[in-house]
Formats: C-alpha cells, sequence, structure tokens
C-alpha cells in the first residue's frame, strides 16, 4: 500500500469474515474518534498517523497490536515555524511511509486559505530510537514542498510501488491552481522518496452518481501492487455532506504503464453505506500482528444530523480479502456494537 511495503503482500490467502467463537476475543467499532486514517506497520509495530492531535500539528500512536491503537498515546512529530508559511495551516491527512528505508510524511497544508493547498514531505533524520526528529524534506523547493504540487491545488498525498517495481506520488488534483472543482486522481512518477521525476498524469474524473453527492471529488487515494497489477482506492463525494462517501477502484492491468490513464479502469463503489454505517471512507489495508488476515482500516459516522458531516467520524476495521487478481473485497461495513473477533495474533503480539 505504500513505498517499499509490497514485499510484505504474501500474507493473506482468502480468509473472510467469519462467525465469532464464543470464546473469541473481540473488540467493537468504533475503536476510537478521528478522520483520514493512515496506518504503517513496520518490524512488528503499528505507526498510526494523524494532525491536530493536541501535542503537535502531525503526530503518531504506535501500538504492537491493530486494536490496541485505540489507547495508545499520541506523540508529537512536527508543528510548523509559522502559521504565515504555506505548510503552516490546515495540515491534513499526513501519511507516514518507509520509503528504502528512510521514514517520510506526505501532507497537504496551506497558508489558512485552503485555495493554496499544496503537497509537502518531511524526512526524518533517523537518529536515536523510535522515528527520530522529522524537518521539511530537501526537495528543491522552500518548506519541503513536493514539485508536482507547484502549479494546481492538491491534497492527500500518497506514495507507493507500482507492480512495474518504481515508485510513484498520486494525490487529489484539480487542473487549476484553486480548489474549483471537480478534484480528480493524479499520478506521477518519483526519482526517489521526495523528488518528482515527471509530468503529472491526470488519470480519473468523477463522474458516476456515488462520487458526485453534492460535488464532484475523488481523494484520498491510496496506490498498491499484488498479483502483478497495480490499484488505487479512493473516496469519491463531498466529505460535509452526510452519507456521502464511498470507496472506488482504480485499476491498471497487468503490464500496464501506470502513466497510462487509458490503462486503468474505474469501478465502484466498492464500500459504501450500509445498515447504521454512514459515509465509509479513507481505506488502508494493513496485516494482522501474525500476518494471516488483512485488515481495512477506515472512517465513518453512525448518525446523518450532524453538519459538517465530517466532525463527526470516526476510526473503525474490521477483515477483508483480496480477489484471485489482487483487487480489495471489503464486504459491507460492520455496525457499531456488533462484536468482531481480534486480529489473528492481536493478544500474542500484546504480550512481546
Amino acid at each position: 500500500m505504500k513505498a517499499g511495503k509490497s514485499r510484505r503482500w504474501g500474507w493473506l490467502s482468502g480468509l473472510w469474515l467469519l462467525a465469532l467463537p464464543c470464546a473469541a476475543e473481540t473488540f467493537t467499532n468504533p475503536v476510537f474518534v478521528g478522520q483520514d486514517p493512515w496506518v504503517t506497520y513496520e518490524d512488528g509495530v503499528y505507526y498510526y498517523s494523524s494532525s491536530h492531535c493536541g501535542v503537535a500539528e502531525i503526530c503518531v500512536k504506535q501500538s504492537r497490536t491493530l486494536t490496541g491503537l485505540a489507547t495508545a498515546p499520541w506523540q508529537g512529530l512536527w508543528t510548523p515555524h509559522r502559521g504565515s508559511d504555506p505548510n503552516g495551516k490546515e495540515i491534513w491527512a499526513p501519511e507516514l511511509h518507509r520509503v528504502n528505508g528512510r521514514w517520510v510524511i506526505y501532507y497537504a497544508a496551506d497558508d489558512g486559505d485552503n485555495n493554496h493547498h499544496r503537497l509537502f514531505a518531511l524526512t526524518s533524520d533517523g537518529k536515536g530510537n523510535g522515528l527520530g526528529q522529522f524537518t521539511e524534506a530537501d526537495t528543491g523547493l522552500p518548506h519541503g514542498q513536493l514539485d508536482a504540487s507547484t502549479d494546481h491545488w492538491g491534497i492527500d498525498p500518497n506514495v507507493f510501488t507500482a507492480a512495474d517495481g518504481k515508485l510513484y506520488l498520486t494525490w487529489s488534483c484539480t487542473n487549476q491552481g484553486d480548489s474549483a472543482f471537480p478534484q480528480r486522481i493524479c499520478l506521477a512518477p518519483m526519482r526517489d522518496a521526495v523528488h518528482v521525476d515527471g509530468p503529472t498524469v491526470f488519470l480519473s474524473t468523477p463522474t458516476e452518481a456515488w462520487e458526485t453527492r453534492d460535488k464532484p471529488i475523488q481523494e484520498g487515494p491510496v496506490g498498491y501492487a499484488r498479483e502483478g497489477r497495480t490499484y488505487i482506492t479512493y473516496s469519491g463525494s463531498a466529505s460535509w455532506i452526510p452519507n456521502d462517501y464511498a470507496v472506488g477502484l482504480l485499476t491498471l492491468g497487468k503490464g500496464g504503464s501506470p502513466l497510462d490513464a487509458s490503462a486503468w479502469h474505474k469501478s465502484g463503489p466498492i464500500f459504501d453505506h450500509h445498515g447504521k454505517v454512514y459515509g465509509p471512507g479513507s481505506v488502508v489495508f494493513v496485516p494482522s500482528p501474525d500476518g494471516k488476515q488483512a485488515w481495512n482500516v477506515y472512517h465513518a459516522i453512525e448518525r446523518l444530523d450532524c453538519s459538517p458531516a465530517y466532525a463527526c467520524r470516526d476510526i473503525r476495521m474490521q477483515p477483508m480479502r483480496f480477489d484471485a487478481l489482487g483487487a480489495p473485497l471489503l464486504g459491507t461495513p460492520v455496525d457499531p456494537g456488533v462484536a468482531i473477533e481480534k486480529p489473528s495474533g492481536d493478544d500474542a503480539a500484546a504480550k512481546r
């Protein structure tokens, strides 16, 4: 799902959500308050990154278990120098990645005007225990701005390794310098973790009913490679209206070039409102602690009277699987309060 993680997608052999044994340890959704989840799994530790956590502008939770993220304390990683800087305000959806052994945080920010949202990166010095000290990346532009977003509005950056073994940046973009709709899914090649190495390609535009609820929006893209194919999940529709979000999928055929927009196929929704769960989106897939299962971590709401709707989001998780070609099969969102068996190996990992 992220750069450097494709080596770990060997886990999972077609598992699905089964009836729970009576004696199994369980939990219920939602697990904690939040939105735009991002989870990195490295060396037996889950890292959940977020913004505006109260101790810094970009923060992380750490746990050896998925369910343990609910109670893990926040650790501050970075706060901008000045709010007037181009990356000083409205810091959205930070993603902590390990790219070729290097810790990098990708995020979107502006100077207080949403029309100025651009993409930025932080890198760690790697010193000491844990994640190290993060500073603005040396991207060749001020404040660690990624070159792909220089001229056009952009949010939700994600870096991943495609099936061709190369590194790519995907994000939500417009076709101009401000936030005027529609928001599309963009892609650009990367030379390394912080340098874009080619022109931006517009992969997809919101046209379907499920991705144009209130406004035509595609955002929160996450790329990964599996079974020789490349996929990008994303969220469609406006985040501020009740029962808004749904999840779509872009699929690149085996052997296709990621930079050829015509080679990608759009499908969806693959995850949408069900029962008492509204607006599910921002999916991220991670393995269970023992590697025997795959889990979908996402946000959703359970009420329709919240305005804006994103103010009522919380974080949820449930098992998922992949089909024989590597496409995600997410099922339907599990209602709040329904018992779900803990991820395989969760209890053993908690004792390490």
